[in-house]
């Protein structure tokens, strides 16, 4: 089968490794850049995509970079712990990932190369998906939140860009947040978040660190004014790390919200954050960017003789996971990022309550695990 992967992103990539499994697929991936690189500070991988991990050869290598991460804490600015999230809830000996986003895409990238079957061609933009429908079997949209691509199908969609993003930068340190990602908490005007990133290229532990800040002041806001909230919250038994976030380069990311009614069209099909990007709240977009791949390839391994039902068939595999992943997005980000204090006010209390009662408990360590299918019925993805 011939396949073009429009992008060369999480979603690109490990779409191109899975099937390149099958020899007689030929792939080729696009990329507009004149390299294949990412951009960003640490992503959190949940037991969703560990699994995927494992079945690419990625895990063992990852692990051995990456830091386990076992709690998410959040702390508001009265010092009160809001809430603490154990993996331990969802299953014992559970963790998630913390790791540098480039060292997963690095990961990605070296075992494509690899493959005798994937080629890449750097420098291209693609700009016409009907030319490529037509002189390939396969054509798999790969080409992130932002992709004008979208428009060139007949289905339902909507691009809402989201009104807070964030400043990150990564800090080496030894000793901050060591296996939890800490969130510090100001009703839901203020964020500032802290999560382990493993060890960079000289073999140093980092941390990723976030400020949530509205976009509408990306170009006005003052960085001396954040960093007196962030000393604020770290008080005066994390002055070394201070001054670490002091001398640091800052850089402004900014987040989309993309719905499509169903993600495939003819033979062409889009995955990853082209198809359903989401808010960073419940860091699943490299998660979910995963497993799109790998449901993908079952898909297809399923239905090999029928291109068109095989992506129906994708399609409908995805759609309630993604739905309800999309839907706890939509609902707990403004209590996160909000210019409405109430909002935070009620998370605190909704979530100080919560963590006292069992369920309530395991069900958010299920949602941050990236599993969970369904409000109601107790019912996981299954692979």
């Amino acid at each position: 089968m011939k396949i073009s992967v429009i992008g060369a992103g999480y979603a690109g990539l490990s779409s191109a490794l899975l099937l390149s499994r099958h020899h007689l697929n030929r792939i080729t991936v696009y990329d507009r850049f004149d390299r294949v690189q990412t951009i960003g500070a640490g992503i959190l991988i949940q037991p969703s995509a560990i699994e995927i991990l494992k079945k690419l050869g990625l895990y063992e290598q990852l692990i051995d970079h990456g830091e386990k991460v076992y709690h998410l804490e959040g702390i508001n600015h009265r010092r009160r712990q809001v809430f603490l999230t154990s993996y331990d809830d969802y299953s014992p000996n559970s963790f998630g990932i913390g790791i540098h986003r480039s060292l997963l895409f690095q990961s990605l990238y070296d075992k494509c190369k690899i493959q005798s079957n994937i080629t890449f061609q750097l420098s291209r933009e693609i700009t016409s998906l009907a030319d490529l429908q037509v002189t390939n079997d396969l054509v798999i949209v790969a080409s992130g939140s932002h992709s004008k691509l979208r428009e060139q199908v007949p289905i339902k969609q909507t691009y809402q860009p989201y009104p807070y993003g964030c400043l990150w930068t990564t800090i080496e340190d030894n000793e901050i947040a060591r296996h939890r990602l800490c969130q510090y908490l100001r009703y839901s005007q203020e964020m500032f978040g802290i999560l382990p990133s493993g060890l960079n290229h000289n073999s140093k532990r980092i941390v990723s660190v976030f400020w949530s800040l509205p976009t509408r002041l990306k170009t006005t806001y003052s960085l001396e004014n954040v960093l007196e909230r962030m000393k604020y919250y770290l008080n005066d038994t994390h002055s070394d790390f201070f001054e670490k976030l002091k001398q640091a380069n800052y850089s402004f990311a900014i987040y989309g919200d993309v719905y499509m009614q169903r993600y495939d069209h003819e033979n062409l099909v889009f995955i990853g954050d082209a198809a359903h990007a989401m808010s960073p709240q419940l860091g699943q977009g490299a998660n979910m960017a995963l497993i799109d791949s790998y449901f993908l390839d079952k898909s297809l391994q399923e239905h090999n003789d029928d291109v068109r039902i095989a992506l129906q068939m994708y399609t409908h595999m995805r759609r309630r996971h993604l739905r309800f992943y999309s839907q706890a997005s939509k609902f707990l980000t403004p209590l996160y990022q909000s210019d409405r204090q109430i909002y935070g006010r009620f998370r605190d209390l909704m979530f100080t309550i919560s963590k006292q009662i069992k369920f309530s408990r395991r069900m958010s360590s299920e949602i941050l695990c990236g599993k969970r299918i369904s409000w109601i019925r107790n019912k996981e993805i299954e692979y």
